[in-house]
């Protein structure tokens, strides 16, 4: 078994090659630029390992396969995910599915209505989810991960989500024992 960074490349070459000074000096080239990523892989199975990866493993392997719709502080299965899917969202990137893909991967949930469906303009489309979108911070990152999969051309015009709870109704001061259920969208945020 050949380990990657303690190869010497010269071991490699036909033996009537190994007294050629130019073959000795490529393979000495050769030797010094595998030494440090050949140090750096632990193990060439990494994807039926992905299951099993820690979170750190997960932010290495992100940045090796630069994913840039990835964030380090999802969940260890939201980044799974992310990984799972990257090559295809890299090979269908600027489409209507890839910007599902990877909201459905980093939220849960997610859905493209494109501009000829709701009458809207050329090239525009809403995007609407279940993931509760309570703060500035989660509808950044939101805009940020529909930003980064969709077609450069492409405006988004609005996301929806809808948002449901129970609360008590009260008249004057006294509690009359409702439960009202509220549902809001949230357009052009």
């Amino acid at each position: 078994m050949i380990k990657l960074d303690d190869v010497d490349v010269l071991k490699l070459v036909p033996e009537f090659m190994r007294n050629d000074a130019a073959v000795q000096g490529l393979a000495a080239a050769v030797n010094s630029l595998i030494k440090a990523p050949g140090a750096r892989i632990k193990t060439a199975r990494v994807w039926d390992q992905i299951d099993r990866l820690t979170g750190a493993q997960l932010d290495e392997l992100a940045y090796e396969l630069d994913i840039d719709w990835y964030d380090k502080d999802l969940p260890l299965e939201n980044k799974r995910a992310l990984v799972k899917s990257a090559d295809l969202v890299h090979s269908r990137r600027g489409t209507k599915w890839a910007v599902e893909q990877v909201l459905i991967d980093t939220f849960g949930s997610g859905t493209v209505k494109e501009w000829y469906d709701y009458n809207g303009q050329p090239f525009h489309f809403r995007v609407s989810t279940d993931y509760p979108l309570e703060t500035q911070d989660i509808i950044e990152q939101f805009r940020k991960a529909v930003a980064v999969a969709k077609p450069c051309r492409a405006v988004l015009d609005s996301i929806e989500f809808a948002h449901s709870g129970a609360t008590g109704a009260f008249t004057a001061a006294a509690s009359i024992g409702v439960d009202i259920k509220a549902a809001g969208v949230a357009i052009n945020i």
